[in-house]
């Protein structure tokens, strides 16, 4: 359904700027510098404990511009954009350990580092104004994702809860921090799912449990909660080009999402769980923001 959702979009376009006799074709390609913007997770001091780093993906698509004067014109695109952040969780957290019959809930110190890589098509509709070898754009885009990955690595340090304050190990190696592998795929994950033969095996004084070393976008969930990333992104975008000849041109423009890219009701905290060991999930706006570098030709 969705794909066909894509290919009604496309067909639109399409037909929208060819029944003009004033149309030009494009192709453009090039790099996106992206990563998201939102409010800060915090710990019990009032310090921040996410950070979004700067991602390099790449945008690759057509141009369809229909001039109303030498001057000024319209211009729509379709483009695959890659985009996401690399994201970094470091301080205060929990870990629920689940197993037949019950689970230990246990805090302590998390460091998640997790590169993001969201796919989308999108579909920018600007204004542009020419002059000389010079052409300003501004206006807005819609993108539907299409795709989203994740891979990393978690640390974790702990006790387990009062009144029995277990320091937790790896059975194994007897370091006081578990390590593990992080390899997300946001749309198919299942919650509480793993990976791999590999396994780490926690001592929690008293009891061991068993987990995948490679863990999925939804193992600590319960339930399905929907995905992480929401299906639709919207926004402004704006930036100018130089023409290197009259078909050929370099740019840069910014692109500041508007839309929340995360879905609340799946958004888990890292830091904070209820006593009863019940999940809190963040009611808050992540953003996307991308700096696209491109070169193209205009026929």
């Amino acid at each position: 359904m969705m794909k066909l959702q894509y290919a009604l979009v496309l067909l639109f376009v399409t037909m929208f700027f060819a029944a003009n006799a004033q149309l030009r074709y494009g192709f453009k390609t090039g790099l996106s510098i992206a990563h998201f913007t939102g409010p800060s997770e915090v710990d019990d001091a009032g310090t921040d404990l996410e950070t979004w780093k700067n991602v390099t993906g790449f945008h690759i698509g057509a141009t369809f511009t229909y001039k109303f004067t030498d001057n000024f014109g319209l211009r729509g695109e379709l483009l695959y954009s890659k985009k996401g952040a690399k994201y970094t969780f470091d301080g205060q957290s929990y870990r629920v350990f689940r197993y037949d019959g019950g689970s230990t809930l246990s805090y302590g110190s998390s460091r998640y580092l997790v590169n993001i890589n969201n796919s989308y098509l999108d579909i920018p509709v600007l204004g542009v104004a020419r002059w000389g070898d010079f052409e300003f754009s501004a206006g807005g885009y819609v993108g539907f994702l299409i795709g989203s990955v994740g891979d990393g690595s978690l640390r974790y340090s702990g006790k387990t809860a009062p009144p029995q304050q277990f320091q937790i190990k790896d059975k194994e190696t007897n370091n006081e921090e578990l390590v593990f592998n992080l390899n997300y795929n946001y749309r198919k994950d299942d919650p509480g799912a793993g990976e791999g033969a590999a396994k780490v095996i926690a001592e929690l004084g008293t009891r061991d449990v068993e987990l995948p070393k490679t863990l999925g976008a939804y193992f600590d969930y319960t339930e399905d909660r929907g995905k992480v990333f929401n299906g639709l992104d919207y926004g402004l975008i704006g930036g100018f080009s130089y023409y290197l000849s009259s078909t050929l041109y370099a740019g840069i423009r910014l692109q500041y999402g508007l839309a929340d890219v995360t879905n609340n009701t799946a958004d888990l905290s890292k830091a904070r769980i209820n006593a009863d060991g019940t999940s809190i999930y963040r009611d808050d706006k992540d953003k996307n923001f991308a700096v696209q570098v491109s070169v193209g030709f205009s026929f």
